[in-house]
């Protein structure tokens, strides 16, 4: 196995083993009485209720079909405070697991610490990302048969930071390193690519975890040249149900004579810590052959927190 699969193996399993392991709640933290809350517990059981009274070490929860409870808050794994938008004409929406991600890109909204993902897309791409601290995440990905068939695999390394200010607004900026493949073993990539590609882009996010848009602005350098343009960013996605989602990613990219713009759109299906986009990509030259563009699917998977 390739070291770079190696090593992005070896932090997804590290960040899932990271979840199991993870402290129970502070009782410090618990709400005031009369919150709604959703307690996930060690064992894995959930309960949804209010909090009646609150003592050292125990949550009595009134619940709509167990009635009261007596809760140790040793037992608690993990509690939601479930006022705002989390209910919604008496029914619990989880929180969207994909609140900062697009497709590709993401949103300037940070990782929480100690919480990531996996994603898969058509079954050969494979990245993590990782929050590492409340405004810092790392991520990573490979083409899986490039690792095998090339000299120089498809892979890339990403370092963002997001700083969320105001109740709506996050600002923040993203480097990454995409490594080129070279599938005929002469080096001609090599030695006009010589390190890859170096993109770095800054962000401007508005908008709450369910309905969110994003302007970005990047430069790349490839090889030891420069670009002299940057490229634009715009991208957003809305909750239009409990289990559903729109999104898209749009690039408008400097060429030669002007540019070129590439649109990625489509829906999201979510679950609790699970997400499916199926999505198009689409340019004015695809579209003269697919009008609604090239499909593609990705799944995710959210861990830590």
């Amino acid at each position: 196995m390739r070291p770079l699969c190696l090593a992005l193996l070896l932090l997804a399993f590290g960040c899932l083993s990271h979840q199991s392991v993870q402290a129970q709640i502070d009782p410090n933290s618990v709400p005031e009485v009369g919150t709604m809350v959703r307690l996930t517990m060690t064992d894995g059981s959930v309960y949804l209720g209010e909090i009646i009274s609150h003592e050292t070490g125990i949550i009595r929860l009134k619940t709509a079909n167990l009635g009261t409870l007596q809760v140790p808050t040793i037992n608690i794994k993990r509690l939601e405070d479930l006022s705002g938008e989390k209910m919604r004409k008496g029914q619990y929406w989880f929180e969207n697991p994909s609140y900062n991600r697009y497709f590709l890109g993401q949103s300037a909204q940070p990782l929480r610490k100690g919480e990531g993902y996996y994603q898969n897309i058509w079954v050969f791409f494979n990245a993590a990302h990782y929050g590492i601290t409340k405004n810092i995440s790392v991520g990573g990905g490979f083409e899986f048969l490039s690792t095998f068939a090339a000299q120089t695999p498809i892979f890339f390394l990403s370092a963002k930071a997001g700083f969320p200010f105001g109740q709506r607004s996050s600002a923040g900026a993203t480097i990454r390193y995409l490594n080129i493949a070279d599938f005929g073993g002469d080096d001609d990539i090599e030695t006009d690519l010589a390190g890859g590609i170096f993109l770095g882009t800054a962000q401007y996010t508005y908008g709450t975890s369910d309905h969110n848009l994003t302007a970005g602005i990047g430069y790349g350098v490839a090889g030891k040249e420069a670009a002299d343009r940057p490229v634009f960013v715009l991208s957003g996605q809305t909750r239009v149900g409990k289990r559903m989602g729109l999104l898209t990613e749009n690039y408008i990219v400097p060429i030669d004579n002007g540019v070129e713009a590439i649109f990625i759109y489509g829906m999201r299906f979510m679950g609790e810590r699970i997400s499916f986009d199926l999505v198009f990509l689409n340019h004015p030259e695809i579209a003269k052959v697919i009008f609604i563009g090239i499909p593609m699917v990705d799944f995710v998977f959210k861990f830590g927190k």
